[in-house]
């Protein structure tokens, strides 16, 4: 039976012989449209949880990365757009964007959030020194 399987594609010596593969092609073939649709359907799902998740943390006053690569802080939102202030010293602008533009969001300054991170990256930064 298992040299038949690994077989199948090899033609039968009589016509009827032949015919018993037919079914096995079609399950193997459902099989793999099957998996490649999952495939395709969990990672999107996934995303689209973590983008909601992402966008119902952001508040006013967080600091945002957009797709573009512009950092700033978030200074007003509404239902579609975001206000981002963003520049150094007096050199400071406000820009508007859609809220599909932003990528990440760091925690605001001073939240849990912030100090949680900033405080996991000063541990990740004294195990590095000490292994030198």
């Amino acid at each position: 039976m298992l040299f038949q399987l690994l077989n199948f594609f090899e033609p039968e010596v009589s016509e009827n012989a032949g015919a018993g593969n037919n079914w096995l092609i079609w399950v193997i073939g459902g099989v793999l449209i099957v998996g490649m649709v999952l495939m395709m359907i969990i990672p999107q799902r996934k995303q689209k949880k973590r983008n909601e998740e992402m966008m119902s943390k952001l508040t006013v006053g967080s600091i945002v990365t957009t797709i573009g690569g512009i950092v700033g802080e978030v200074v007003e939102l509404d239902d579609k757009h975001i206000w981002l202030l963003t520049g150094v010293g007096d050199n400071k602008t406000t820009m508007q964007f859609v809220r599909q533009a932003i990528h990440s969001i760091a925690p605001a300054p001073g939240s849990p959030e912030a100090v949680a991170e900033e405080k996991a990256e000063k541990d990740k930064a004294d195990e590095i020194d000490e292994i030198k």
